[in-house]
């Protein structure tokens, strides 16, 4: 098949002279994502789901959960973990024709940890100063599936319904028509509008009577996400009765998102052009209109990006109390994370024709192609907001007996008290959908077992998804985005100032993905699998 190409790149800025505003980019999405964490960052913690962190553990990683905790220290101690993550995603695409499903890895490694604490020397009781490096949340993630559609395009959804016309052509109220319009995604007809008719049309339409039901476009979707939350927790905690630990810690947070977006859809049905290039026709030439130039879609492609730097700030406060010799109860409070977002991103449209009849006024050469048209930049656009996660509560309790802990935690979250706001921006839709998500539970439970030189556990936790939707998973079964935590490991303790670690923590999630309104419709079972590797010393 000789191509030629029309090359054109428009940028889609949220924040341009079209007058889309910029909240159009913030979501339910962006307020779970960043306010969510794991149950524990590494140490001994994280083999139990975090079981126990909000009673008050006895090491540098109390910062994570119950500052309080550190008073337990009888000496000081400093310890970290490395992190390896390995994200597994099936990812099932269903257009209106066809359904097929593929996996996909992502990997990525980094600290997982990094603390220490002091026990300054008293005469009675404790003092405790921490600080804590660690990792809250990581974000890897991704799949690329394709499938075939017969029905619809994603052309078809860049149509405008609020347009005007000059004598110079259409202008359009919002951004995307406008980007698809000079990408060639969708063609202006001023014959057509000079009879009253509706004068868009798009490039590629499966179901345009010209092409006589014989247009198949292979679709494919590819979503990467990437990044990672930190944590530099500072804290110090002190006995204020016999067996009753206070202590307090500010927090600063930090880290990237990443999301990346692939979308290609291209003419499968192997139509050639036609032999008189002055007179194409059915099925090669969708419209066949005076005055447009879409002739013999080949191939439209979209690239979005957004990179999201996070900075916040909170506090939290926790007291720890010893209620009998055998049992350990914790109360937490932490307020909410006041988060500064920065956004930097685009989208790039490409629309590729089999020969340009009308842009350049040359027809199909018999090699080579036309030269393209390219502006824009995936990085070309700018926005600050403001993110106030919600209130958390929690408490938890601690049984150990002759070798063997059992813990459990549970953790509320009021999600209606979150805000988003911007100083140039109006935020009241989302804040109202905020105010209809659900308040949850944080649970977690685990256990360990200790020998002499060696100690194992396991653990259990559950997030339950405040938006509470419901919707059919790979399998075809009615799920949710709920997130639930399995945990395992292992320490080995050679002397009683060395402990290594090796932990395991997986969390699986389902959700979901839409194309367009009205296209393919991505599911997905996602695992992401931390192993840890550690280390904790005590001089």
């Amino acid at each position: 098949r000789s191509l030629c190409s029309l090359f054109v790149a428009a940028l889609l800025g949220l924040v341009g002279s079209v007058g889309l505003q910029p909240a159009a980019a913030q979501t339910l999405d962006d307020v779970t994502r960043y306010s969510e964490r794991v149950p524990a960052p590494g140490g001994a913690g994280a083999g139990m789901a975090g079981a126990g962190l909000l009673s008050g553990v006895d090491a540098p990683t109390a910062l994570f959960g119950n500052p309080a905790g550190l008073g337990w220290l009888s000496g000081s101690a400093i310890g970290g973990d490395f992190s390896v993550l390995r994200a597994r995603s099936t990812a099932q695409l269903t257009t209106p024709d066809a359904t097929r499903t593929a996996d996909r890895t992502v990997s990525d490694y980094s600290l997982g940890s990094l603390a220490g604490a002091y026990s300054f020397p008293t005469d009675r009781g404790s003092l405790v100063l921490g600080v804590s490096l660690h990792q809250t949340n990581g974000y890897g993630r991704g799949f690329d599936v394709a499938g075939a559609n017969r029905s619809n395009s994603i052309t078809g959804t860049f149509l405008p319904s609020g347009y005007s016309v000059d004598e110079e052509g259409p202008l359009f109220e919002s951004a995307r028509p406008q980007l698809a319009y000079e990408s060639g995604a969708i063609d202006f007809s001023r014959p057509v509008f000079e009879n009253g008719n509706y004068p868009f049309f798009q490039a590629a339409n499966p179901q345009a009577a010209a092409v006589d039901g014989q247009m198949t476009l292979e679709q494919q979707e590819n979503v990467l996400e990437s990044g990672q939350m930190n944590e530099l927790a500072t804290g110090l905690a002190t006995e204020v009765a016999p067996g009753v630990m206070l202590g307090g810690g500010v927090n600063v947070t930090f880290g990237t998102y990443t999301f990346e977006r692939f979308y290609r859809e291209q003419d499968a049905s192997d139509l050639l052009p036609p032999e008189d290039l002055d007179n194409p026709q059915t099925p090669y030439d969708p419209y066949f209109l005076e005055g447009t130039s879409l002739e013999g879609f080949y191939e439209f492609r979209l690239e979005e990006r957004i990179e999201t730097d996070i900075s916040g700030v909170n506090l939290r406060f926790g007291v720890s109390a010893q209620v009998t010799e055998a049992l350990r109860g914790g109360l937490l409070v932490e307020t909410p994370t006041w988060y500064n977002l920065t956004e930097v991103f685009g989208t790039e449209m490409q629309t590729d024709f089999d020969c340009d009849f009308s842009r350049s006024g040359r027809p199909c050469p018999d090699e080579g192609g036309v030269e393209g048209f390219a502006s824009g930049d995936l990085r070309g656009n700018e926005f600050e907001y403001r993110l106030q996660t919600p209130w958390r509560i929690g408490g938890g309790l601690q049984y150990s007996r002759d070798g063997l802990t059992l813990a459990g935690d549970l953790e509320f979250v009021d999600w209606t008290q979150a805000d988003v706001s911007a100083d140039d921006a109006s935020f009241t839709a989302l804040n109202r959908s905020i105010q209809a998500l659900d308040a949850t539970i944080n649970t977690q439970v685990g256990a360990e077992y200790a020998f002499e030189t060696t100690a194992v556990r396991a653990g259990v936790a559950y997030r339950p998804d405040p938006r509470d939707q419901s919707f059919e998973d790979v399998d075809g079964q009615s799920t949710n985005n709920d997130r639930l935590f399995l945990s395992a490991g292992l320490s080995y303790t050679p002397t009683d100032q060395l402990a290594l670690h090796a932990n395991w923590m997986q969390e699986r999630i389902d959700d979901t993905f839409s194309s367009y309104a009205g296209g393919p419709f991505v599911r997905e079972d996602v695992a992401r699998n931390r192993i840890l590797i550690g280390i904790t010393y005590r001089p």
